[in-house]
């Protein structure tokens, strides 16, 4: 069973804003860092730069606040940007935002600008804060994008969601990026999730059909995030888990994966 087996890996872990206030003390001893998203899908929530200070001063981790470009004009982006860099926080990661059925998006700047304009202030400043920057593997031509974002900075960077580790194995860049990449995994816990992901990210029907016929998705969730980890492990630095506050899930793969 792949539940007993044990990898050597270094994972980060999101915490969503409507989680902060659980007590994540069980889940943190071998944590690399924390990231706190930006008003995902578009839903607004208390602020990823003060809840990513929050979390350091709590837990005295490295900390990360997502950014998007979305919501923001220019000016607004600098001031979160600022506050990051006062506050001492790990790193700023980058993101476009999800797009949204209602209101409207502002999008003044785009990633690269955004990941420039981190590294501009943070040589202004004298910070040390470090830039993070997504990769999508499925998207063509990803190579290219992903070099101009180190180009314009970028220190780090963490993937979409992955639920098939050919999407890391073929992408052979991956592997020989020089900086670090980690693999990001969002554990599909229903049916109506399993149905909307299935659509959008590369998953084998077969897994699919056992997400959907399953009665314990904590278990086979757990047994497909250890099945990538098992094979993908030489090919990244580590693994950004988003549980989205299921600590039952953060509770099984505490148990098969030591932290070095």
């Amino acid at each position: 069973m792949l539940l007993n087996v044990h990898y050597l890996v270094k994972y980060s872990l999101e915490i969503t804003q409507d989680h902060i206030r659980k007590n994540h003390s069980n889940y943190l001893g071998g944590v690399e860092f924390i990231t706190v998203p930006d008003n995902p899908f578009g839903k607004a929530g208390p602020g990823s730069v003060p809840m990513a200070y929050l979390l350091k001063e709590r837990y005295g981790k490295k900390t990360v606040a997502t950014i998007n470009t979305r919501d923001r004009n220019k000016v607004g982006i600098i001031s979160e940007i600022l506050a990051a860099i006062e506050l001492e926080l790990y790193g700023i990661f980058v993101v476009s935002g999800d797009k949204i059925k209602k209101g409207r998006e502002v999008r003044e700047i785009d990633v690269f600008q955004l990941i420039s304009l981190i590294k501009k202030y943070r040589y202004d400043y004298g910070s040390d804060i470090q830039i993070g920057a997504t990769i999508n593997p499925s998207r063509e031509n990803e190579l290219r994008i992903v070099r101009k974002k180190m180009e314009n900075g970028a220190d780090f960077f963490i993937t979409q969601s992955i639920y098939n580790e050919d999407i890391i194995l073929k992408n052979k860049w991956i592997r020989h990026l020089s900086v670090p990449v980690y693999a990001g995994f969002m554990p599909l816990l229903s049916k109506k999730i399993i149905t909307f992901y299935s659509k959008s990210f590369s998953i084998d029907e077969g897994m699919v059909k056992r997400l959907m016929d399953s009665y314990n998705l904590i278990e086979d969730n757990a047994s497909l995030f250890i099945k990538i980890v098992k094979n993908t492990c030489d090919h990244v630095e580590g693994y950004h888990i988003m549980p989205l506050g299921n600590e039952k899930f953060l509770e099984k793969i505490s148990r098969v994966i030591k932290i070095c």
